[in-house]
This record gives C-alpha cells, sequence and structure tokens, in this order.
C-alpha cells in the first residue's frame, strides 16, 4: 500500500512538472520570437508574471510594436529579443512554426477567408524543426469565373460546368485552384471545388489539411501543424446536452429577456448545463440569468470550434440559418427570409427540420 502511495505521488510530481516545462517552454519560444507571453499575466509592475518567471517588454514610442523584450527564470536570464521595426514587420507577414510553436496564425485565418471567397491570395509558412528550415508557400489562383457568376443559392456555377469527363486541370481553370510549393518546388494542386483548405485536431494539434469532397480520396493532404496551446484557440466554457424521452421544446429565454438580443433561447428533447472554469456548473438558464455566460458568448465559441474543427457548419438557404455540428449534440441558430433569428440547442445531427415540425412558436413548451 505504501509503495502504490509513493509512485502515485512520484506520477503527480513528474506530471506537474512536465505541465510547468511545458508553460515555460510555450512562453520561452514566444519571447524568443519577439511575442508576448502566452501564461504570464500583465501586473501592475508594468510587467509580465508567471510562475517563477518574468518577461519584461520595452516597445518602440507611441507604436504597439515589440523593441525589446526580456524574460527570466528565477533571476536567470534564459531568454530575450531585440528587433528594428522592419524585421518585426517583415516577420509578421509570414506563419512561422517553430518546434511546433506557431506564430501569426491569423495569417493562416485570413487566406482561409479569401481563398473561400475565391479571391487570389496567398500565405507564407516557415517550418523550423531541429534547426532545419522549410520554407512553404500556399497560393488560391483565381479560376475563369470569380465569385460574381456563382449562385448564391445553390454555390455552383451559372456558366456551363464540366462534363463528368473533364480533366483535374480543366476543374481549376474554373473554378480555381491552390498550389503548394515547398522551398520553390510545387507539390500539389487542388481546385476548389473538390477541395478546400481548413483546420482540423489530432492529437492535441492543429493540423492545417486539404478537405476533399471526392469519395475516392482515402489520404487527406497535411500542410503543417503545431499545439493547440500555442493557437489562438481559446474554450471558455463546456456545454453538455443530456437528452429527455420526449421531444418537447424548452424555452430557455425569450425575445430581449438576456443580453439585449432579438431572437429567444429554446432547447429541443433535452436540457442543457454549462461547465465554466472546469468545476462551475449551472444550466444554461443560471447561466444565463447570472450573466456567468451570454448568448453571443455561446455563438462566438461555436465559431470558433468550427474554424478549428471542433464541430461542422451546415447553412441553409432560408436566408442563411445555420448549424453547428458537434458529437453529441447541435446548436441551431435561425436567420430565415420571415425574421426569425432564435438559437435552439438539441440533440446530435441535423435539427432544423424537427424544430420546425414542432411549430415550438405556438404549441406548448415547457417553462
Amino acid at each position: 500500500m505504501k509503495k502504490k502511495l509513493i509512485i502515485a505521488i512520484c506520477i503527480v510530481i513528474i506530471l506537474l512538472i512536465l505541465g510547468y516545462g511545458t508553460i515555460v517552454y510555450i512562453d520561452y519560444y514566444k519571447v524568443v520570437n519577439g511575442k508576448l507571453p502566452v501564461f504570464a499575466k500583465y501586473s501592475d509592475d508594468k510587467c509580465y508574471k508567471g510562475l517563477g518567471y518574468t518577461v519584461e517588454v520595452r516597445y518602440y514610442e507611441d507604436t504597439d510594436t515589440i523593441e525589446e523584450i526580456h524574460m527570466e527564470l528565477f533571476g536567470k536570464t534564459i531568454a530575450e529579443m531585440v528587433q528594428c521595426i522592419e524585421e518585426q514587420n517583415k516577420n509578421q507577414d509570414e506563419v512561422i512554426i517553430e518546434n511546433g510553436i506557431v506564430q501569426n496564425e491569423n495569417k493562416i485565418d485570413e487566406f482561409i477567408d479569401s481563398a473561400s471567397n475565391h479571391n487570389a491570395s496567398n500565405l507564407q509558412i516557415t517550418i523550423i524543426e531541429d534547426e532545419k528550415e522549410e520554407h512553404m508557400k500556399i497560393e488560391f489562383v483565381q479560376g475563369k469565373y470569380d465569385k460574381q457568376t456563382m449562385s448564391e443559392e445553390t454555390n455552383t456555377m451559372n456558366k456551363q460546368i464540366p462534363s463528368a469527363n473533364a480533366t483535374s486541370e480543366e476543374y481549376q481553370e474554373i473554378y480555381g485552384y491552390y498550389k503548394i510549393m515547398v522551398n520553390d518546388k510545387e507539390t500539389g494542386r487542388y481546385d476548389s471545388l473538390h477541395w478546400n483548405m481548413k483546420r482540423r485536431i489530432k492529437d492535441n494539434k492543429v493540423q492545417v489539411i486539404m478537405e476533399s469532397y471526392l469519395l475516392e480520396v482515402t489520404e487527406i493532404p497535411v500542410i503543417c501543424e503545431y499545439t493547440l496551446e500555442s493557437s489562438n484557440y481559446e474554450k471558455k466554457f463546456e456545454l453538455t446536452y443530456i437528452g429527455r424521452k420526449d421531444m418537447g421544446v424548452k424555452r430557455i429565454a425569450e425575445n430581449n429577456q438576456f443580453d439585449n438580443l432579438d431572437f429567444g433561447v429554446y432547447t429541443i428533447a433535452g436540457d442543457v448545463s454549462i461547465t465554466i472554469e472546469g468545476d462551475m456548473v449551472y444550466s444554461l438558464k443560471e447561466a444565463l440569468n447570472c450573466k456567468a455566460i451570454t448568448v453571443q458568448d455561446i455563438l462566438e465559441q461555436a465559431k470558433q470550434d468550427e474554424k478549428y474543427g471542433f464541430c461542422k457548419k451546415a447553412y441553409y438557404s432560408d436566408g442563411g440559418s445555420i448549424e453547428y455540428l458537434y458529437s453529441d449534440y447541435t446548436i441551431l441558430k435561425y436567420n430565415t427570409l420571415d425574421g426569425n433569428k432564435d438559437l435552439v440547442i438539441g440533440m446530435q445531427g441535423a435539427i432544423i427540420n424537427q424544430v420546425n415540425k414542432s411549430n415550438y412558436k405556438t404549441e406548448f413548451m415547457i417553462d
């Protein structure tokens, strides 16, 4: 028994050391590359303080550009960076992934958004691993027809589309394509009709991938990957959906009851709880009522989760309603032509048809 206790204590100590080392490691690489730390918090001493370490930052006068950044661990300097404005601006134009730690991740967002709108754009990525560098350029080349010639309702070309026997080059010419270069050598082209660039999470890493709609594709090309901890992803709360036996609709909030939003909040066939900061659990109604979270927080979290691949998004042609489909529940945000903007949380899978059939606005609801 005593031996088991000692082993358990040793395991806990090792996990604490590894966790602390990971925190220091991430902030160390941020500082080395002239970036603000992630885990250290800004203090009244006008510096960032972490557990056992401090980070001091000096900016160029009247700007938010870092001139010098300095990190000390238990009183000993372990990292510092002095950088001129020109070099800083140059580095901010590309994504840098050094030993799994990402910088300027927002450039990936900008490229994905631009390419999804069929705008010509490019993305520069430098990957540094064990002091070896790999330079990658991803370019979106516009097709023969831009987004203005596409039907907004069906998201397909109004012009003549390629035949079933069309070549990959013909699809690329019409719909545009992603071109990937690694160290100045082309490694792949992907037409934008069958492929799109997105993120997914695997083994606690963010992978930037080319996702295909083609059934015969069995291997998903991975462009790059980096740790989730170094990304911009933030999980503010955990939503839990518990199904009921009935298919009734429960009203959580009426129009303008919370956040001054012009729509109501409902659940269908289940109840929803919110966990905040790991151990504070509320019902959805309690969380909104005491302002632990807002309705807008729920929508913003869903948007971020979809961006990183934690859920999928489905659009509807009823005016712009959206479903965020998680593994065990779905968030439906109406935006219909007749003015319905309600938010409904329900079971796994598409729920919009079931909610529509329920006539939840007029029939008896569980309060």
